[in-house]
């Protein structure tokens, strides 16, 4: 319909008629707008341009499932401001090019309100700033390099994930109190790009700040979406390493574990990676016991009514239990759908005005978003993997999990701010 819209318009831009023309032409955009479903009365339209093929497709997935959670409640309980909330998707393939299309078409063609970002944060850094163009509110729930809210910031993002200088000093503070003053050797293998490199620095600097005494023996970087690990994995095991920190997720995690066991790296090493609700259930009982685990969300840890409750029903309609990318995409949608309550509107300008700043409520517990950089105040946590399944679940949990409040690892504002453009 609007293609045959701008048709028209096109054939109308030559018209000798001035008053005729303008007349046609408002006629098509209203036949346009009318016709389009993306924007149909009493809807009002959401993008969410996401990871949904490929080796970290799960985590796109399951973050999908989460934010259509919390739209189905939303529209079960008459909606917002009246409307009801649709949600358009589309898969970015990794790619920061495909990711802009998408958020254009999303914003231009489908009129889309508000965009939830995507898995990569190459691809977020771009998505974010073409939505900060357009003056949409853009979420970032599973993305997380810190530069997303200092050198790519804009007001218009909003990040309820702990961000890649967060996440890696909660592991490193979680570490420090593990081995106290006793010397300790480190390897690393993380994906080489902004992510990965980003997170290595921060786990080693923050081991330094906690006065960790430690040698770095061996580094690996992989590319992204790698699927043979094996060039990789020897140098870590003959690097002997007391421990092995792994900056790999989803799919590229479950294949390098798999080949890690293997070669015996556990045997040598205690691993240190992401190991949340999808990996443990694709790796049942193949994590060895003792292998420190960080997620930053991990539902078995995280209760209340709210929590409680989005966890049965999310099983109950997906026939799993909701991964930490479920539960953050969930919150994502709450934050943006307090914004609009208080704006009292949908126009950007007003929902990223009311939310810098906010405390919202979600189903985490209430997340304030720092006026300075709209980093969410939210907990990293920290264990370490039990040795059997869980009959509950079906594969293992951490055995002891341990919550890292995000005041002790976040950058203060001023260091956020120093990093943000100067306007």
């Amino acid at each position: 319909m609007l293609s045959s819209a701008r048709k028209r318009l096109g054939s109308l831009r030559f018209s000798t008629n001035s008053a005729r023309s303008l007349t046609a032409i408002a006629a098509a955009i209203a036949f346009a707008l009318q016709a389009s479903p993306a924007i149909a009365a009493g809807d009002v339209v959401i993008g969410v341009s996401t990871t949904l093929s490929g080796p970290i497709s799960q985590l796109g997935q399951t973050g999908l499932h989460g934010i259509q959670s919390a739209v189905d409640a939303i529209n079960g309980h008459g909606g917002l401001l009246g409307k009801t909330i649709r949600v358009v998707t589309a898969d970015d393939g990794m790619s920061p090019a495909t990711g802009t299309t998408n958020v254009r078409q999303m914003i231009l063609s489908d009129h889309a309100v508000a965009i939830f970002g995507p898995v990569s944060s190459a691809v977020g850094a771009a998505e974010e700033t073409l939505a900060g163009q357009y003056r949409t509110p853009y979420f970032l729930f599973t993305s997380n390099d810190v530069k997303m809210t200092t050198s790519s910031f804009t007001p218009y993002a909003f990040q309820v994930v702990p961000n890649t200088v967060m996440e890696p000093r909660a592991v490193a503070r979680y570490l420090a109190d593990q081995v106290g003053s006793k010397p300790i050797t480190i390897a690393t293998i993380t994906p080489n790009y902004s992510f990965g490199r980003d997170s290595v620095d921060s786990f080693l600097q923050a081991l330094k700040t906690y006065g960790v005494t430690f040698k770095v023996v061996a580094q690996e970087y992989p590319k992204l979406g790698e699927t043979d690990y094996t060039p990789y994995i020897p140098a870590l095991v003959s690097a002997h390493a007391d421990y092995t920190f792994v900056g790999e997720y989803g799919g590229d995690l479950i294949t390098l574990t798999k080949q890690a066991v293997g070669f015996g790296l556990f045997k040598q090493s205690t691993v240190i990676a992401g190991y949340g609700r999808a990996a443990l259930k694709a790796l049942p009982t193949e994590v060895p016991a003792g292998t420190i685990g960080f997620d930053r969300a991990p539902f078995w840890a995280m209760t209340g009514p709210g929590m409680d409750a989005f966890v049965n029903d999310y099983h109950a309609k997906y026939g799993e239990w909701p991964s930490a990318w479920a539960i953050m995409g969930y919150t994502a949608v709450q934050t943006w759908a307090e914004g609009v309550t208080r704006a009292k509107e949908f126009a950007g300008e007003k929902v990223a005005a009311a939310l810098s700043g906010a405390t919202v409520a979600t189903i985490r517990g209430p997340i304030t978003l720092r006026a300075c950089d709209h980093q969410g105040n939210v907990a990293e946590y920290v264990g370490t993997i039990a040795a059997a399944a869980d009959p509950r679940f079906g594969h293992q949990i951490y055995a002891t999990t341990k919550a890292v409040p995000a005041d002790q690892v976040m950058l203060t504002c001023a260091e956020a701010q120093a990093l943000q453009p100067k306007h």
